[in-house]
């Protein structure tokens, strides 16, 4: 549809004192159908021609001369309503996917590179449920980005690092639990969120042992055998969990890299800094002073030589920099962090690093669940309040799989299919909401299968792909006639169909999956009332409404695997 805007924009720049561009930048696509597919408002022209936007409409809708393509063009209210030849645009959009593929709607390769640090949970615990916003949002933009040429680095920021660790060795060393190698082998992700919940009700009666996790934290910077031992048993218990929830998930990384990769580079850090006469000591810490950007001390290093976030944050864009060497770097992480982030791209813009404004935090709010009060909150992992991500994974699962046994219980492969619309109905109840919104988790409504809702929307790709089944053929595009394919539901279809590149290029420039996640469920529901109101196989219209049946197809499927949903062919 781009090609169709730069055509109107220069029928207008021909006729008014307006760029391409600007008259580009000022097309609408009206609410109302029935006002054309483009219309263009006057109002910005009345101040220069001194003319009522009115009578300026009437006029260039007089001027205009209609090329091949456009069948109307209109003036209503000031406004300059442009009319799309049905057949003509029903072949433009439909010729273009069947050319295409799955790549219709995508950006050319612009050789640019993007970082995107997502998901990054801490060690030694299990992923709760409110860890799935990091990691699809990320995800889904990962994918976003690709879609519109970048090569992307994916980054999974691990938090192996800092004084939790001292807590969980101190701990484990009180418990008296193997030392031995083959035993720590065995060691659960489970086991480590028991020694998390002891040691904060430990913390309750002894107050003491927080100073003691400290301590610990600085003895396995410091490099003690045994602790490091732990240390790499704890962490890889975690990762063997974490990698099978990805996969559930259908996620991957390109980078594992913890916060401990980034140790033996943090000295340069801290060097850079001093030269640069910005690093302070205030009340036994090193820190940058940013009052005068109207925010706290950045805190560096503690007293006792221990490293914190920032620091770490600090030495990992500064590699990021030099390996990648980005246009972007991402960081999916929740909106709390937004001071820490400022802090951080505050204190490299100080060192003189220009390409601190290229790093951006992409900010979301919570996922919320009720208590047993009714409450809605977030939970903790570490207290045990947090629902566990594999928990509610399980739960959806088991929730679709008894809909399925119901409703078509000889479905083959049953319980994959139904982890798939499970986790893709966790990911879209996610993702159709704006990031910066909290969202609620309500079970009833995340897996119907009517409304804004994931499975809505794969139901509507499972009916395209089941035609094509029963059709059992392809169309040839020859054989296409596109005077059959222009009643309004086809109509529709084909200009949400049309729709997909400015989609994929918005949600990219706004680094917001939910713009995605409505165009899904706009093609879905275009789908639906197509499929309802026309009958394809055994129609006279059967080729050509089969060939939009398949770029519906293809392009509903695209866009699901945008998402990070699963583009399942039978439920």
């Amino acid at each position: 549809m781009n090609s169709f805007e730069s055509l109107i924009a220069g029928l207008i720049a021909d006729k008014a004192p307006i760029t391409i561009e600007d008259a580009r930048q000022l097309l609408v696509v009206p609410q109302d159908s029935s006002h054309g597919n483009f219309s263009f408002p006057c109002f910005s022209l009345a101040k220069l021609l001194k003319k009522n936007p009115k009578l300026i409409a009437e006029e260039l809708a007089d001027q205009i001369i209609l090329p091949v393509g456009l069948a109307k063009v209109e003036a209503l209210n000031g406004y300059l309503n442009f009319y799309m030849d049905r057949a003509f645009l029903a072949s433009k959009v439909l010729l273009e996917i069947e050319e295409k593929k799955l790549n219709y709607g995508h950006a050319p390769q612009n050789n640019k590179s993007v970082v995107i640090d997502f998901s990054s949970p801490n060690m030694g615990k299990e992923l709760a449920f409110h860890h799935l916003r990091s990691t699809m949002i990320g995800n889904s933009l990962s994918k976003i980005y690709e879609a519109n040429g970048y090569k992307v680095e994916r980054v999974n920021h691990l938090g192996d690092w800092g004084t939790a660790f001292g807590k969980l060795i101190v701990m484990y060393l009180k418990e008296n639990l193997p030392l031995e190698d083959q035993e720590l082998e065995k060691l659960s992700v489970k086991e480590l969120n028991l020694l998390y919940a002891s040691f904060a009700n430990e913390a309750k009666s002894n107050p003491e042992i927080e100073e003691e996790a400290r301590k610990a934290f600085t003895r396995l910077e410091q490099g003690d055998a045994l602790y490091r031992k732990l240390w790499a048993a704890f962490k890889e218990a975690t990762l063997k969990e974490l990698r099978r929830l990805y996969q559930i998930l259908g996620v991957s990384f390109d980078h594992y890299v913890g916060e401990s990769f980034f140790e033996d580079k943090i000295p340069a850090v801290i060097e850079n800094l001093q030269q640069k006469k910005l690093l302070i000591k205030s009340q036994d810490l090193d820190v940058v002073m940013l009052e005068d950007k109207k925010l706290p001390p950045c805190l560096i290093r503690k007293s006792d030589g221990s490293t914190l976030y920032a620091t770490r944050d600090l030495a990992a864009a500064i590699y990021r920099k030099e390996t990648f060497d980005f246009e972007k770097c991402l960081y999916v992480v929740d909106l709390g962090q937004s001071l820490h982030f400022k802090q951080v791209f505050e204190v490299l813009k100080q060192m003189d690093y220009a390409w601190s404004q290229d790093l951006l935090h992409i900010p979301f709010g919570l996922i919320l669940q009720q208590n047993e009060e009714g409450k809605w909150e977030k939970g903790k992992t570490r207290t045990g309040t947090a629902s566990l991500l594999r928990d509610v994974i399980e739960a959806a699962t088991q929730k679709i799989l008894d809909f399925i046994e119901e409703k078509n219980p000889n479905l083959a492969d049953k319980k994959t299919v139904a982890t798939q619309i499970g986790v893709s109905a966790l990911v879209f109840n996610d993702l159709k909401n704006k990031r910066l919104m909290d969202v609620k988790f309500d079970w009833d409504a995340a897996l119907s299968f009517e409304g804004a809702t994931g499975p809505y929307v794969q139901n509507a790709l499972v009916r395209l792909y089941s035609i094509m089944r029963k059709a059992a053929y392809t169309v040839d595009k020859n054989d296409v006639q596109w005077d059959q394919i222009i009643d309004d539901t086809a109509y529709e279809l084909i200009k949400t169909l049309g729709r997909k590149e400015e989609n994929i290029r918005k949600a990219c420039e706004a680094n917001e999956p939910s713009i995605l996640a409505q165009y899904a469920l706009d093609i879905a529901e275009a789908a639906h009332r197509f499929i309802h109101h026309n009958r394809v196989l055994g129609s006279t219209e059967e080729q050509s409404r089969l060939f939009l049946v398949q770029q519906a197809q293809t392009v509903l499927e695209n866009t699901i695997e945008l998402l990070g949903l699963y583009p399942i062919q039978q439920m």
